[in-house]
C-alpha cells in the first residue's frame, strides 16, 4: 500500500484528541448504540452528579430516619415503664378489692348475727312487753338498784343502737371504698387498653421505619457501587486516552496527503446504505440532538475509509461496540462504531475506500448497519456535507 503524507498531517496530529476525548468517555455509560459520544459524555456526568446528589439527600433521609427511631426507641421505653407502672397498679387494685370484699363479707356475716340478735331482743321485749321496766321503775323497796338498772338498760340500749349506726357506718364505707376501687381499677383497664394500643402502634411503625432504613442502606450501598464503577471506568478511559495519546506522538511524518478540508463535499459515504436520521435532529423527547448519523447497511458488509489517514483506535468501546477512529489531519476524525467485525488495528494506515470493519447486525434504530461521525477539532460535523449526495 502506498503511504499516504502530508507535511501538515503531523503537525496537527493531536489537534483531534479533544473531540477524541470526548468520544471515548462518553462510552462509560450503557446508552443506545447510537447516541452520540458527546451526549454520552455528558450522561456519564449527569450520572455521577444524579447519584451524587441522591447519595446526599439518601444519607439525609438516613439521619432523619435513625432520629425518629431513637425518639420512637426513648417512646418505647417510656411505654414499657407506663405499661410496667400501670401493671403493678392493677395488680395493687385487684388485691384491695380482694381483701375488701373479704372484709365486705365478714361485715356482713357480723350484720347477719347482730340482726339475729336484735330481732330476738325485739322480739323477747315484745312477748315480755314493757313489765320489766314497770317493774323497776315501781319498784320501792331498792330505789336504788332500780335507779342503776335504769342506768343498765340505758346505757345497753345506747351501745346496740351505736353498734348498729357502727355497722351502718362501715357498711356504707366499705361499700363506697369499693365502688371508688372498682372505678379505679376500671381507669387502669382502660389506660392498660390505650397503652397497648400505643404500644403496638409504636412497634408498627418502629419495624416499618427499620424496613426503610434496612431498603435505603442497601440502596445507598448499591448506587456507591455504581458511583465507584463509573469513577473506575473513567480512569480506565483515562489511561486510554494516554496511550493513544502516546501512540499519536509516536506516529512518524508522512509525505504527501491530500489535504481532509479540501475533499469537502467529494468524500464516499463508508457504507452503500441509505441515512436512517438527519444530522441535528432532536430525540430522548427532544432533550437531545444527533451529532452523527445511522447509516443502512447490510450486516457483515464492508465498512470503508472516507479519507486516507491512519486508525488511531480500533477495539470494544461500550456505549459504541466495535469502534475504529481514522485521523486524516488537520484535526479532522471520522469515527464508525457498532461494528461486526475490525479489519484495521491501531496504527494501520488506510487509503479512501479501504475497509476497516464490516457492519453489524444492529447499528441502532432497530436496522443494521453503522454509526457515523466527523470531527473537526471535537466538534461534530454533518456528514451530508463532506459525503456525496
Amino acid at each position: 500500500m502506498t503511504t499516504p503524507a502530508d507535511t501538515g498531517f503531523l503537525a496537527r496530529r493531536t489537534s483531534w484528541l479533544p473531540g477524541l476525548i470526548v468520544f471515548l468517555l462518553a462510552g462509560n455509560l450503557a446508552l443506545a448504540q447510537d447516541a452520540p459520544p458527546e451526549e454520552q459524555l455528558a450522561a456519564v456526568d449527569a450520572a455521577i452528579a444524579k447519584i451524587e446528589t441522591w447519595l446526599n439527600d439518601a444519607d439525609n433521609n438516613r439521619s432523619s430516619l435513625e432520629s425518629e427511631l431513637r425518639a420512637n426507641t426513648r417512646r418505647l421505653d417510656t411505654l414499657n415503664g407506663e405499661l410496667t407502672d400501670n401493671r403493678q397498679a392493677i395488680s395493687r387494685l385487684n388485691t384491695e378489692l380482694n381483701n375488701l370484699k373479704v372484709q365486705s363479707q365478714t361485715l356482713e356475716q357480723d350484720r347477719e348475727t347482730q340482726r339475729t340478735l336484735i330481732a330476738q331482743a325485739v322480739r323477747a321485749s315484745y312477748l315480755s312487753g314493757r313489765e320489766p321496766y314497770l317493774k323497776l321503775m315501781l319498784n320501792q323497796e331498792d330505789p336504788g338498784a332500780s335507779a342503776r338498772m335504769m342506768q343498765y338498760y340505758q346505757a345497753y340500749n345506747r351501745a346496740r343502737l351505736a353498734r348498729i349506726e357502727q355497722f351502718r357506718d362501715t357498711l356504707a364505707a366499705l361499700t363506697q371504698t369499693r365502688q371508688k376501687t372498682e372505678e379505679a381499677a376500671a381507669q387502669l383497664s382502660d389506660r392498660q387498653t390505650s397503652l397497648d394500643d400505643q404500644l403496638r402502634t409504636l412497634a408498627s411503625e418502629q419495624a416499618e421505619r427499620e424496613t426503610l432504613l434496612l431498603a435505603l442502606n442497601e440502596d445507598i450501598a448499591s448506587r456507591s457501587g455504581e458511583l465507584a464503577q463509573l469513577a473506575q471506568d473513567r480512569e480506565h478511559l483515562e489511561a486510554l486516552i494516554q496511550q493513544i495519546q502516546d501512540a499519536i506522538a509516536a506516529i512518524p511524518a508522512p509525505e504527501q496527503l491530500t489535504p481532509f478540508s479540501q475533499a469537502q463535499g467529494s468524500l464516499p459515504w463508508p457504507v452503500d446504505g441509505a441515512p436512517l436520521n438527519r444530522f441535528g435532529a432532536s430525540y430522548s423527547d427532544g432533550n437531545l440532538h444527533r451529532q452523527g448519523i445511522v447509516l443502512r447497511a447490510e450486516a457483515g458488509s464492508p465498512v470503508r475509509a472516507i479519507h486516507p489517514g491512519r486508525v488511531v483506535f480500533s477495539d470494544w468501546l461500550r456505549g459504541s461496540g466495535l469502534l475504529v477512529v481514522v485521523d486524516h489531519g488537520e484535526g479532522y476524525l471520522s469515527l464508525y462504531a457498532n461494528n461486526r467485525s475490525l479489519v484495521k488495528r491501531k496504527g494501520d494506515w488506510v487509503n479512501r475506500g479501504e475497509a476497516l470493519a464490516t457492519a453489524g447486525d444492529d447499528a441502532g434504530m432497530d436496522q443494521p448497519g453503522i454509526y457515523f461521525e466527523i470531527r473537526h477539532n471535537g466538534q461534530a460535523q454533518d456528514p451530508a456535507q463532506w459525503c456525496r449526495s
